[in-house]
């Protein structure tokens, strides 16, 4: 631009007449909600926002603007006011209108960018040029403005190769499909569901939700078995509908809820996020309403109706006689319960929970603001960076604090977690979105942060900026060392394994034929010896054969002497070998009679309980009858995975006392013995599996037997077996389940990325 032309005239704004301002009170403050009835954003404004935006006419210039606001007393720098406009006009809320001759144009990207962080807190610093200045340069489009540097023209130009880049990767991570207006479906399911949302309906659908909860607790190890079946890939395509569906309900549940409050609902349809389908609904109306608990019934009406499914889901998985239907009944349990609870009525994800948080602590943006301040003081310790202004008082400023620092540690965590889960088992494209996921989370926040850093200046005069990025530096080195000091520091902590105590020795006395108990000698808990009769069973038909057996044989002797003395040699012959063979299964039958008294093999104690009860019973061949055992003679069953195998061998090797702590809380010290050669998918002790509340994984055993067990390990695990000292057998009981306390050998940071590896998958 020459000399020689006159500057363009200062644009002149006007707030979208589309906009309507709604005045709530929050916390003894006065805000101002607006909503776009063109787009269906809101928007909160503060008193003094509010009183700019009602200036925005369209005939005042903006020097006219900061004069009005200075001689109602507003505090308002101009720099301040050109950076509010600007964000008004880069979130289309105020149109920018030009003087005569010059045609009007979108904001910059880069300067709207910069004006919105101002609006979040993020400091910047002043320029010298005027307001009409900084608001014609929010306006004007790329190349239009000769003044613009280098830098500035560097910037915009990456910026036209980045921001579409970024977007593509946003649409990659999340993408919405809007299909319908929900108001008409809400309306139609509204007069079938209207008394859920009454209070009555409330009260009673509450009452059976807490009832059906509390009992799912008390059969919470019978439920464990079922989940346990998610690992079966033949159900995966079953339960993802079913996850579907359930999303569906939960947001026709706030769609519905809103109608019955009177509120109009916008767009429904569907997102991809992270390529799992979700339904969604627009009810951001219900923002209009002046009652708090009838916004909180909204925002968490879905979660309501989910946890009504899950209810019902469990009464039909404990009354179902269908082990198929009792089955998918138990997944929807599953996924319309805890997994609602944990995620959709999780305030520290940016969910229902979070909203009624939100609403019900009068802190809007609760998730911006604490994080505003919990950034600002972060900033302010580490780099000496004045912290950003906060409208927050009291006790709201603590609480939106420590909810900023909770919901970064699990949203690190869980975000961490969907990203290995998705990487891992979506092939290539699970890659580029996790490479994406990185990009947009992690790469780019901290490059904004980075530059914020690097740029920030202040006006007072003791500032230097080469002592600030000094110090910027140092604090960054000192991290970097300190990060890569605590990523390859050896764990302090150790590496559990899995054990079970169970008897040395001891011996299962099953039954040997199928019949009747007759009668039961002894008693649980007496001691026996060797060769002692515990009980005897009673087979009829089997002493029957054996008579009958007995008699045929003597007939056949009777012949056989018979035809030798008459001579006749071939006959006596044949009854001879007759005579021996039926010696032989008499042999065997008289064997089978004997074993009908069941009888102890070694010294020792019957640990059977109810031993009683046995009496006149039907038992079947093969059937546990009798368990003797020996309580100072007891064993450890250790159970060894693949990752913890190398920990283990170099226990063994330094040959040192590890530390057992079992459930009951009792500690002893054992030395580890070697590991069976083998590793099996063979569940090493009932108390381990994960169907009875045990530490170990287990699936449904591909190939089952009527005695094998019907669950086998997700993965081949080793066995080590170490015999416990008479002492310390007085110590625990048979069945008892605990750990054994390896020292790890790991850095933290594998550890880390190990557990949340594992937790993820």
């Amino acid at each position: 631009m020459s000399s020689a032309e006159s500057p363009p005239a200062a644009p002149k704004v006007r707030l979208d007449p589309d906009l309507e301002f709604t005045v709530c009170e929050v916390a003894g403050v006065t805000i101002f909600r607006a909503a776009h009835s063109g787009t269906g954003q809101h928007f909160q404004f503060g008193a003094a926002e509010h009183y700019i935006a009602s200036l925005l006419d369209g005939e005042r210039s903006t020097t006219q603007i900061v004069e009005q606001a200075q001689r109602d007393g507003l505090d308002w720098s101009p720099e301040d006011v050109a950076d509010f406009i600007a964000v008004l006009v880069s979130q289309k809320i105020a149109i920018a209108e030009r003087g005569a001759g010059v045609a009007p144009e979108s904001p910059s990207p880069d300067v709207a960018l910069d004006a919105s962080s101002e609006l979040l807190g993020e400091t910047t610093d002043a320029d010298e040029s005027t307001l009409d200045d900084r608001l014609e340069s929010a306006t004007a489009t790329h190349g239009k403005n000769d003044r613009i540097g280098i830098l500035q023209s560097l910037k915009r130009m990456l910026s036209g190769w980045v921001a579409p880049f970024v977007k593509a990767c946003s649409w990659l991570i999340s993408l919405r499909f809007p299909l319908i207006n929900a108001n008409g479906p809400a309306n139609a399911l509204l007069p079938f569901t209207r008394q859920l949302f009454t209070p009555r309906g409330v009260v009673v659908a509450g009452a059976f939700i807490a009832i059906s909860m509390t009992f799912a607790l008390f059969q919470r190890r019978e439920l464990a078995a079922e989940l346990m079946r998610i690992f079966d890939s033949q159900l995966w395509i079953g339960m993802l509908g079913i996850w579907a569906v359930m999303k569906l309900v939960h947001e026709m549940g706030h769609a519905v809820s809103a109608r019955w409050h009177g509120v109009q609902v916008g767009k429904a349809g569907i997102m991809f996020f992270l390529l799992a389908p979700l339904a969604y609904v627009d009810v951001t109306n219900a923002w209009r309403l002046p009652n708090r608990q009838s916004r909180a019934s909204i925002a968490m009406a879905g979660v309501y109706v989910e946890l009504l499914v899950s209810s019902i889901a469990y009464w039909i998985w404990c009354w179902h006689p269908s082990e198929v239907a009792a089955h998918w009944a138990a997944q929807i349990f599953f996924i319309a319960g805890p997994a609602t609870l944990l995620v959709n009525a999780n305030p520290l994800l940016r969910l229902d929970g979070y909203y009624v948080l939100s609403d019900w602590t009068d802190i809007p943006n609760l998730r911006e603001q604490g994080r505003k301040l919990f950034g600002g003081w972060l900033q302010t310790k580490l780099f000496a960076m004045r912290s950003p202004a906060s409208k927050l008082s009291g006790w709201r400023r603590g609480f939106a604090s420590c909810h900023a620092a909770a919901s970064v540690v699990f949203q690190c965590v869980w975000m961490g977690g969907l990203i290995i889960v998705v990487s891992m088992w979506a092939g290539p494209v699970g890659l580029l979105m996790a490479m994406a996921a990185i990009l947009l989370w992690v790469m780019l926040p901290s490059i904004k942060f980075a530059s914020k850093v690097w740029s920030y200046e202040e006006s007072s005069d003791s500032f230097s900026k080469w002592s600030h990025r000094r110090r910027a530096i140092w604090t960054c080195v000192t991290f970097c060392f300190l990060a890569q000091f605590l990523v390859t520091l050896p764990s302090p902590l150790s590496r559990p394994v899995p054990v079970v105590v169970r008897f040395a020795d001891d011996q299962i006395l099953r039954s040997p034929v199928d019949g009747f108990v007759d009668q039961v000698a002894m008693q649980s808990g007496d001691s026996v010896m060797a060769g002692q009769v515990i009980l005897e069973l009673i087979d009829h038909e089997l002493v029957a054969e054996r008579d009958a057996t007995q008699l045929e044989l003597d007939a056949e002797e009777i012949k056989w002497q018979r035809h030798e003395g008459m001579g006749e040699l071939g006959l006596a012959e044949a009854a001879k070998q007759k005579s021996e063979s039926l010696r032989r299964s008499l042999e065997e039958l008289n064997a089978q009679v004997d074993s009908l008294r069941v009888v102890a093999q070694r010294d020792g104690e019957i640990l059977t309980t109810d031993l009683d009860d046995l009496n006149e019973t039907y038992v079947r061949a093969g059937e546990e009858l009798v368990h003797v055992g020996v309580r100072q003679r007891m064993e450890l069953l250790v159970s060894v995975g693949d990752s913890d195998l190398d920990a283990y061998r170099s226990t063994l090797q330094k040959n040192e006392p590890m530390q057992v702590l079992f459930r009951g809380g009792e500690i002893i010290e054992v030395h580890p013995e070697k590991l069976q050669p083998r590793a099996s998918r063979q569940v090493p002790h009932p108390a381990l599996a994960a169907t009875v509340d045990g530490p170990l994984p287990v699936t449904p055993a591909k190939k089952q037997s009527q005695s094998s067990d019907p669950y086998e390990l997700l993965t081949p695990r080793f066995q080590s077996i170490v015999p416990l000292t008479p002492a310390v057998s007085d110590r625990v009981r048979a069945g008892e389940t605990g750990q054994m306390a390896l020292r790890d050998q790991r850095s933290l940071g594998r550890r880390f990325w190990e557990w949340l590896s594992d937790d993820a998958t």
